[in-house]
């Protein structure tokens, strides 16, 4: 399906990629099923909270030089994205005496009265007091699920806002209820941001982009590809306008994964020739090999990129083998959203250790660069190298994600975000962010990730400390659960359970509750 940047929002990821966020069986069983067009999303009959579009989108704009962002929004939709203030600082890297402000974002602050009335002309004023404030080079204007449901005309407000003060106002579709899935954020900034900045290129270069979250850690990664004759192009939460137009000229691209990068990747692609390498992602040792194998083919330098592949492993070859005694035999249980999950049982699988389940935070059986169901990276597991485990697919159930640790009883939980490392640490098993992105990438990724691994293992005293104090919140029934137990039965959407109780207790019942006056009257 065609990218259109002209369209004021990007289509959603279930209706593109087919997305599911309900599933549990294997890998092979979820790729094959996906290949084939039947892989059907399970409902749940009960959900914990996760977050929405709304935060991914707008925290992916806030690091950008020389822009800000006005959220149409209630307060409330705002508070968290002001925790990254100054964090994406952290997530690019310095110029020398560089001085990096902190973000900036504005809100509108839509009440009870704006639902009733509006809140455009409350909108202009805020774009307005921002601009003279900063004096910013673009604006980006965040839309909500109160903006939509009460058909805010934003793009009509950014058109005017363009007009009246000669810079880029941009609608950018942070809109939560949009979406189950809170990775649409991702394409929502890309979208906007790809609008507002790319330029038809004058002439091609030998370039390579590099799609992302972050441009931390580049130094490791662009003497490789320097090797192939290519410089890198950054699109990440830091690119500048000069970035974005460097990338229209370029010959090849790669992302952080196919969910952060697929549909700016995929635009370049159709748009201006940029040949997007999706198959095959160049974490660990081989998925660098297969990656490396692909581009040299494309470029017409397979020598250049075999001596690449020669000289990474060589050179972590020996540190990497003298920490596998440290892992040799151990457990790992991954959570982690779908561009990564799969990728990090595979390392794991390179550095001798059994991944007993993965929990990917969606699926996607598509991507937007192709219609062709098997040209996805975990397809690439499971036909070319026979790997097979047990997969979940949730949107962070967190209740699942707890079950789920305790059936398994891993080693180590691999995860980041969304609650799961928090979790295995209560229950005494160690956690582990892995890093992403250029962190992970070749060799270099896997000699990292592997001393993490050992690193959590030589010392697991806070681990033990929480596990010796915990005392679990939940009912014995619950804690008996298996972890699948909220999938709706057919013909039963909708039905939650009803709730447990320890012997002695007093809880409401679903059936009270609907009894209740409360209730009724709220209906």
């Amino acid at each position: 399906m065609p990218i259109d940047l002209n369209q004021e929002e990007p289509q959603i990821r279930e209706l593109r990629t087919r997305s599911v966020t309900g599933y549990d069986g294997t890998l092979k069983d979820i790729t094959q099923q996906g290949c084939c067009g039947c892989l059907k999303n399970k409902k749940r009959c009960f959900t914990t909270g996760s977050y929405c579009t709304h935060l991914p989108a707008i925290t992916s704009v806030l690091g950008l030089p020389d822009t800000l962002v006005v959220d149409h929004a209630p307060i409330g939709c705002c508070g968290v994205e002001m925790t990254f203030s100054g964090g994406y600082s952290m997530n690019e890297p310095f110029a020398p005496g560089e001085y990096r402000d902190n973000v900036r974002m504005f809100t509108s602050k839509l009440t009870e009265s704006d639902t009733v009335f509006g809140g455009e002309e409350k909108l202009k004023e805020v774009v307005r007091g921002a601009f003279h404030r900063h004096h910013p080079k673009e604006i980006y204007i965040a839309t909500s699920c109160t903006s939509s449901i009460i058909g805010e005309d934003v793009g009509a407000a950014a058109a005017e806002m363009t007009e009246e003060l000669g810079i880029p106002v941009t609608v950018l579709g942070a809109a939560g209820m949009r979406s189950n899935l809170w990775s649409v954020g991702f394409e929502a900034h890309f979208h906007s941001v790809g609008k507002t900045r790319f330029r038809a290129p004058e002439k091609k270069t030998d370039t390579i982009v590099y799609a992302g979250f972050a441009s931390v850690a580049s130094e490791a990664v662009e003497p490789i590809f320097k090797k192939l004759g290519l410089d890198m192009a950054f699109l990440t939460a830091g690119s500048t306008k000069e970035d974005y137009e460097k990338a229209c000229t370029a010959r090849v691209s790669f992302g952080q994964c196919d969910v952060d990068a697929s549909y700016i990747l995929t635009y370049l692609e159709q748009e201006y020739g940029v040949k997007y390498f999706h198959l095959h992602q160049p974490n660990g040792g081989i998925g660098f090999e297969r990656f490396m194998r692909d581009l040299g083919g494309y470029l017409g330098r397979e020598k250049e990129a075999e001596e690449i592949i020669r000289e990474e492993r060589e050179k972590y070859r020996e540190k990497i083998e003298e920490l596998k005694p440290l892992l040799k035999g151990k457990t790992a249980l991954v959570a982690l959203g779908a561009g990564y999950a799969f990728e990090m049982v595979r390392m794991l699988k390179e550095l001798g250790m059994e991944a007993v389940h993965a929990v990917s935070f969606h699926y996607d059986p598509l991507i937007d660069a192709t219609e062709d169901r098997t040209a996805r990276s975990p397809v690439a597991d499971a036909e070319e190298l026979g790997i097979d485990y047990p997969v979940t697919v949730n949107n962070a159930q967190e209740m699942e994600n707890y079950l789920i640790v305790k059936k398994y009883k891993p080693d180590i939980v691999v995860t980041r975000a969304h609650g799961a490392g928090s979790w295995s640490a209560f229950t005494g098993v160690p956690c582990l962010d892995p890093g992403l992105g250029i962190n992970i990438i070749g060799y270099r990724g896997l000699y990292l990730f592997a001393d993490a691994l050992a690193s959590s293992f030589r010392n697991t005293a806070v681990f033990d400390a929480l596990k010796a104090r915990y005392v679990s919140p939940f009912t014995d029934e619950f804690e008996a659960l298996p972890p699948h137990s909220f999938y709706a039965k057919a013909g039963e959407e909708g039905v939650p359970h009803k709730p447990y109780k320890k012997s002695g207790e007093e809880v409401l019942s679903w059936e009270r509750i609907a009894d209740s006056p409360a209730r009724s009257s709220r209906e």
